[in-house]
């Protein structure tokens, strides 16, 4: 198929009525010049009777262009020193100096004619031919577009060539609707005397001409005069051209060049109607068995309606769950039984755009799909027992087209013929699009695995997500960030976690003047908000309460409570935290002043006095890429340990700059739970080369993630193990350099 190319275009409309060239005449011994392109002229001018070899040279040339091609005809209004009109194609490469003279020559008679100086348009002279041809005006003009339009690759040519029919307006019947499919191509119907059924290029006129294959194909109408055929015909564009441009088609059929413009009152075929316009006169039409092809194939379209279950063939199939995220990647779920193996290939589609799902989806067992069709005659001999998997998922990303019509499934046959599957997508957020997929599953499911290498993580490793934002700010009591070094409060659970931490800041007293920055997420600060104040109040605190939106976990609401102040450094804290002893406070800012730039945290333990967090390092091989060598450890077996430079620090507590931070947050990627999170956001500050110390001799208590409602306990570990491949296929794959450290002791 030869690939659609764009022509300038000039406006439409009646360019080659007499008006236009009213003030462009022939005059005795004078031609006219009409520039084509930067290496053509087209001359024009009136003499005396000449044969068909005619030679024009310009400008006194030593040797005639013989190549250049001359039409000339004769003059309804004659006069003894001009009987015939001509005009000649000439090449003048240096476009910069005009032609001032022309010799003709028809071998017998030389005349030589002054061109005027002043240049006129192409449709001044199309004008012009039709004012002085009269009969001969349509073969003229038919013979000078053929030679312009010889060269599809000038455009220059090509649009002056356009522009000399469109001037004429040879207009043959008129284009009555005009529509396009989900495959892309446009329909048009309508009715013309020059249409001939086959096919051949067209000039579509649509803003910007274009040239496309045209496959036309005829039929009877009882509406229009005799002699007059109906027509449709499918237009190959590459999407270069939407239906509702479309202003008309120009053609070259019996010998000369034609014009089919849309009709004034022209219907525009949605989509979804364009199949059925077609399917109305495909029995009457008449081409060659190629044309009758590609009208098959238009007509056998997406019409927004369920074909699959109407197949004369053993083949069925259904979607349960389709989720489309914000950037138009999709997650589908269902099944498809083809127990004879019809179906060659199945698409993702929607106007524009379209991705091939069998080659990339994963099949898992579906038996309830084989005991429902076991009865069904169609289906009885072919099931076999032995395969169950009718079952698929799968993620693909519709890239281009329309992202607002409706996406469908495409089944291509052995047989040739194609079946569609509507589909209804939910909009989601890739995180809990995932999780609502997951959940459909048993933990035990043997296809699991590889739905979740194949299909999950794919899927939320390409996802982005908005950065969270803060939406509200109460501060409560005399908040005054330049009393000490703000902490920050991430808490995602709300009033269980914050209260109990707020009595046990208020007994200390290094906490007790501390600025508190408390984050939570917009339905727990409506649910907790009067409680916290109240707190807030009774125990004399100073706290900014800040609500938040969009944010995923701890780590989120962190970075949005930092972005509330504007001090260089913060203490982050998680809401599941709680200090081990009074004093911690001023024993990590004391570090911190001494290790500006630097981010130090303190030792994470459990309440059974067991190590939870005690530094990260980078592994040096295997498939790990942090290790925490002391988690789980008894807290007095590494009670010797100093202020130690580690490669990883935690962000659940820490002191560090409020512009790393933020940083390290920016593009992070989408997690199912947080901790996997938190070690890109450490492996982004190493990267960065900022130093991470451990401190020992401060202890926090704490627990592990809680998990959320929509992870529960079947999910729990299948996340985690997500979570650690997302990490692996991010890192791996664009953040290679990083900086390892030996444990060193200060």
């Amino acid at each position: 198929m030869r690939q659609a190319t764009a022509i300038d275009e000039k406006p439409y409309g009646p360019t080659g009525s007499p008006t236009v060239a009213k003030s462009v005449r022939f005059g005795k011994g004078r031609a006219i010049c009409c520039r084509i392109d930067p290496d053509t002229v087209l001359i024009l001018g009136s003499g005396r009777p000449r044969g068909h070899a005619l030679s024009v040279r310009a400008d006194g040339a030593l040797s005639a262009q013989d190549a250049a091609f001359v039409a000339n005809w004769a003059l309804p209004a004659s006069s003894p020193s001009a009987t015939h009109g001509f005009a000649a194609l000439l090449t003048q490469p240096n476009a910069g100096t005009p032609i001032t003279m022309v010799d003709v020559d028809d071998g017998r008679t030389r005349e030589r004619f002054i061109v005027a100086p002043r240049q006129i348009s192409t449709e001044e002279a199309a004008a012009l031919i039709a004012q002085t041809a009269a009969g001969e005006t349509v073969a003229v003009i038919s013979r000078l577009a053929d030679q312009l339009m010889a060269q599809p690759t000038n455009r220059g040519r090509v649009s002056a060539g356009l522009s000399l029919i469109r001037a004429l307006q040879p207009s043959d019947g008129f284009i009555e609707l005009v529509g396009e499919t989900h495959d892309g191509v446009i329909v048009i119907m309508g009715w013309s005397r020059a249409f001939v059924p086959g096919r051949f290029q067209a000039y579509l006129l649509a803003g910007a001409t274009t040239v496309a294959d045209c496959f036309v194909a005829s039929f009877a109408r009882p509406d229009i005069p005799d002699g007059e055929l109906g027509f449709i015909a499918v237009l190959e564009t590459d999407g270069r051209v939407r239906a509702d441009t479309l202003k008309g088609v120009i053609y070259n059929a019996g010998g000369g060049w034609h014009m089919t413009p849309a009709h004034s009152r022209v219907q525009v075929s949605a989509a979804l109607d364009t199949p059925d316009h077609i399917r109305s006169v495909l029995l009457e039409a008449r081409a060659t068995p190629e044309v009758m092809l590609r009208l098959r194939s238009a007509a056998n379209g997406f019409t927004g309606k369920d074909t699959v279950s109407s197949l004369p063939v053993p083949v069925r199939m259904d979607v349960d769950r389709v989720f489309e995220t914000d950037d138009s990647d999709m997650l589908i779920s269902g099944w498809l039984l083809d127990p004879e193996h019809h179906v060659l290939a199945v698409k993702l589609r929607r106007p524009g755009g379209e991705a091939r799902l069998d080659d990339r989806w994963t099949r898992l067992d579906r038996i309830d799909v084989s005991q429902s069709f076991a009865d069904q005659p169609a289906f009885r001999a072919s099931l076999d027992s032995d395969d169950q998997a009718h079952g698929f998922v799968a993620h693909a990303k519709l890239s281009g087209g329309k992202p607002d019509a409706a996406p469908f499934l495409e089944l291509s046959l052995r047989d040739g013929r194609r079946a569609f599957l509507p589909l209804m997508p939910k909009r989601l957020p890739a995180r809990r699009a995932a999780l609502q997929q997951l959940s459909l599953f048993d933990a035990a499911n043997w296809a699991l695995p590889a739905i979740v290498d194949h299909q999950i993580v794919p899927l939320l490793c390409n996802a982005a997500v908005a950065a969270p934002r803060m939406e509200t700010v109460v501060d409560i009591g005399q908040f005054d960030e330049n009393t000490g070094i703000p902490i920050i409060v991430g808490s995602t659970v709300g009033m269980p976690e914050v209260g109990p931490l707020l009595a046990l800041l208020a007994l200390d007293p290094q906490t007790r003047c501390a600025p508190l920055v408390i984050v939570v997420s917009k339905p727990t600060f409506q649910r907790d908000l009067v409680r916290l104040r109240q707190l807030a109040r009774f125990y004399r605190l100073s706290v900014r309460l800040v609500c938040a939106t969009g944010a995923l976990d701890r780590f989120d609401l962190l970075s949005v409570g930092a972005a509330e102040v504007s001090c260089e450094t913060v203490v982050t804290m998680s809401g599941s935290l709680v200090p081990a002893a009074k004093g911690w406070y001023g024993a990590l800012t004391a570090v911190g002043v001494d290790h500006v730039g630097s981010v130090i945290s303190p030792m994470l333990a459990y309440d059974d006095h067991s190590v939870k967090w005690a530094g990260s390092w980078l592994s040096e091989g295997g498939d790990q890429l942090l290790l925490d060598r002391y988690a789980g450890y008894p807290l007095m077996a590494i009670a010797a340990l100093q202020l130690t430079r580690v490669d990883i620090a935690s962000l659940e507590c820490c002191i560090m700059p409020r512009a790393v931070l933020k940083d390290a947050m920016r593009d992070c990627g989408v997690y199912l739970g947080s901790k996997q999170k938190a070690r890109e956001i450490g492996l982004r500050i190493n990267q960065a080369g900022i130093a991470a110390w451990l401190l020992p001799s401060i202890q926090m208590l704490g627990c592990d993630e809680p998990m959320s409602g929509e992870q529960n306990g079947k999910l729990a570990a299948l996340a985690e193990r997500i979570d650690v491949e997302i990490l692996k296929s991010r890192w791996r794959n664009g953040h290679e350099s990083h900086h390892s450290f030996d444990r060193i002791s200060a």
